[in-house]
């Protein structure tokens, strides 16, 4: 399946296709399981993702919704580059209904929903070079759409960028449901909901930390 791929990041599956995000595009191959040996030509859903090779990984997964979200990393380390950089978009697998679900993720590369109450939380890796304490990565909570989560003028929920604070105040955007150390760089998270672990884990958070 990977030949002829341009940088392949993220998959998702669901109703026997396999969804391929790529740094600009996202792909569907249907009914891969009965074709694993001579895949399809896949089907383009979506072609207009920008191209910045910093924070292009693209995570894809597929709601409860039965639609797919996707973040789109900003193309640095601090600046304002604009939409659909640094959010989660949404989009329905037929390739319409596109739209910014998130804003202000400067680059979030794992996502889940929440057992309980249907929610999306989703980790944020937070600035370079503004200090080796702070600021913090952040766990987010987003209960509904169009939320906007600080970057690039507040980092942490309460700490203004040095550069572009002084645009927009703190107190105007979604602060993070928890701070994560600094520069931990979170790569993954999952709600646990299975019954090996002891019951205190159960609808729990598990994050994996990269930094």
């Amino acid at each position: 399946i990977a030949r002829g791929l341009h940088r392949p990041n993220g998959v998702a599956f669901k109703d026997g296709a396999l969804y391929v995000a790529e740094l600009s595009r996202i792909l569907r191959y249907d009914n891969i399981e009965a074709n694993l040996d001579s895949p399809p030509k896949p089907v383009m859903v979506y072609d207009k993702l920008p191209g910045d090779v910093p924070h292009g990984w693209k995570f894809i997964k597929i709601g409860p919704d039965n639609k797919l979200y996707v973040p789109v990393g900003a193309p640095c380390n601090i600046c304002d580059p604009g939409a659909p950089d640094a959010s989660i978009l949404r989009m329905t697998a037929d390739r319409s209904g596109r739209e910014i679900f998130a804003r202000g993720v400067r680059n979030s590369v794992g996502f889940d929903w929440s057992p309980t109450d249907g929610a999306l939380w989703f980790t944020d890796n937070g600035s370079d070079m503004l200090d080796d304490d702070s600021p913090p990565d952040e766990l987010n909570r987003v209960p509904r759409a169009a939320m906007h989560f600080g970057y690039p003028f507040c980092h942490g929920g309460d700490l203004p960028d040095p550069e572009f604070g002084a645009r927009r105040t703190c107190g105007e955007f979604q602060p993070p449901a928890q701070k994560l150390g600094p520069h931990v760089a979170a790569l993954g998270m999952r709600f646990y909901t299975g019954t090996m672990f002891p019951a205190e884990y159960r609808n729990q958070i598990f994050i994996a930390e990269h930094g």
